[in-house]
């Protein structure tokens, strides 16, 4: 499993949070290079106008930049290559896309808002920019995170058996597994079911049909298993709701960071979320998102 060589962080404000102890120790754990992007958004903007950028920064920009720069000197560990920019932005989904893409990383990190839910409802916010458009694997981490993660949870969906969704459920697994390498940390495996609402009805009556339907979708968690070396004492193919049972495995095993796909949601997903934005929403943990290709 190879390592990261490029990764990038991005910050909105001057401070030493969990996000940059993560950047920080994950780069110097794999020995790659640490891009820091610089997010500042002018205080006197409402909703952005989208045709129209500052046309000189601000001077609250000027004390962003520079003292984000002071703080990277001064917390950067010897012999770890860092390097900065910092931009001025009200739009920041109409730039992210463009820099990510020319910094190429591996990963990019971004501490979570002090507040998930207000954070993911504003269309503007950072958090949601890079959740729905960064095309690389980009991991969320809360203020309290730790430097290093210890235990890391892969939720796969194995009910889908098109082919977009089993890509996506390799891309889930090999980022969790890239992430453990350079962590050392422990990767367990996570299927959620749900059975039809037919066989709920009468559990009893549907007991040998329910068995069927859960032994048909085993067989693909356990090939995918099998396949990227997961022990069977971190395979976990549980019955119930996708974001509870993931809640609760979080709680039970101490999990650090879910890895989980970003795809594009149908119907009533567009309205509620789907399950990593309605994750997101109580961030039980890190979260690291996968994008899938049919998301574009």
């Amino acid at each position: 499993m190879s390592l990261y060589r490029r990764m990038l962080l991005v910050m909105t404000q001057v401070q030493v949070d969990a996000a940059l102890r993560r950047a920080l120790a994950l780069a110097q754990a794999s020995g790659a290079s640490l891009h820091v992007l610089g997010i500042h958004t002018p205080a006197e903007c409402g909703v952005p106008d989208q045709g129209r950028q500052a046309a000189q920064p601000s001077a609250a920009f000027a004390h962003f930049a520079s003292g984000l720069k002071a703080l990277l000197d001064e917390q950067a560990p010897t012999g770890l290559h860092i390097t900065f920019e910092a931009l001025e932005t009200a739009t920041a989904g109409d730039l992210l896309p463009a820099c990510i893409a020319r910094c190429a990383p591996d990963l990019v990190i971004k501490g979570l808002s002090a507040s998930p839910v207000r954070g993911l409802i504003d269309k503007y916010s950072v958090d949601r920019a890079l959740l729905h458009t960064c095309q690389v694997p980009l991991q969320l981490v809360p203020a309290e995170a730790p430097a290093m993660p210890a235990r890391i949870l892969v939720a796969v969906d194995v009910a889908k058996a098109d082919l977009a969704q089993q890509a996506l459920n390799h891309a889930l697994v090999e980022a969790g597994r890239q992430l453990g390498s350079a962590c050392n940390g422990q990767v367990h495996l996570l299927s959620a079911y749900d059975l039809p609402m037919a066989m709920l009805a009468n559990p009893d009556l549907a007991a040998p049909w329910a068995e069927q339907v859960r032994e048909s979708l085993q067989a693909p968690f356990d090939e995918l298993a099998d396949i990227h070396g997961i022990v069977h004492a971190q395979r976990y193919f549980i019955e119930g709701a996708p974001l509870r049972v993931i809640q609760s495995l979080v709680a039970t095993l101490k999990i650090d960071v879910v890895v989980v796909g970003v795809v594009q949601p149908r119907r009533w997903a567009k309205l509620i979320g789907d399950t990593t934005e309605r994750l997101l929403n109580h961030a039980p943990c890190s979260l690291l998102t996968v994008r899938s290709a049919s998301a574009d």
